[in-house]
């Protein structure tokens, strides 16, 4: 990945960040059609321009949507976060990844496009970005180009 292209995508995600914890911008949640919306749409864009030639040849809306607290998140098959909001994690290792229930949901992810590579969903408990208390996440993923694309989503409509 360039470094413009990495400087685009990192600000883009950063207005995820602000609007997961300002209450008042947008609605911090998403829905689960936007979500399938995103993930299909960066698939596509990786399945035709391989990753991370995607990021410069797809819009802005497949991969962030800070009005709704949305972003586009994407691992290898192993694990590996190769993109992701916080660019600290990048090239972590996070299929030991567990919610507060002990719910290994990275490898249930992973586990659950090795079945449906086209689209598949999991449910996993994830703290409210604004109030702290769990509240049901479902992560849509689909595995395109050799990586698995993911986007979750949280709250009431889950």
């Amino acid at each position: 990945m360039t470094d413009r292209t990495r400087r685009r995508v990192l600000t883009l995600i950063a207005g995820v960040a602000t609007a997961l914890v300002c209450p008042g911008i947008g609605h911090a949640y998403g829905t689960r059609e936007a979500v399938v919306e995103m993930v299909e749409t960066a698939a596509a864009a990786i399945a035709a321009n391989g990753f991370p030639g995607a990021l410069e040849d797809s819009p802005r809306r497949a991969w962030v949507r800070p009005d709704e607290g949305l972003y586009v998140y994407v691992m290898d098959e192993s694990g590996t976060l190769l993109l992701h909001p916080d660019k600290r994690a990048e090239g972590d290792n996070v299929s030991g990844s567990r919610d507060r229930n002990g719910t290994y949901f990275i490898r249930e992810i992973i586990a659950a496009t090795a079945l449906q590579p086209s689209g598949a969903w999991t449910l996993y408990m994830w703290p409210d970005p604004v109030t702290g208390a769990l509240v049901p996440k479902k992560t849509y993923a689909k595995r395109a180009g050799g990586v698995i694309v993911c986007a979750g989503y949280a709250g009431a409509d889950v």
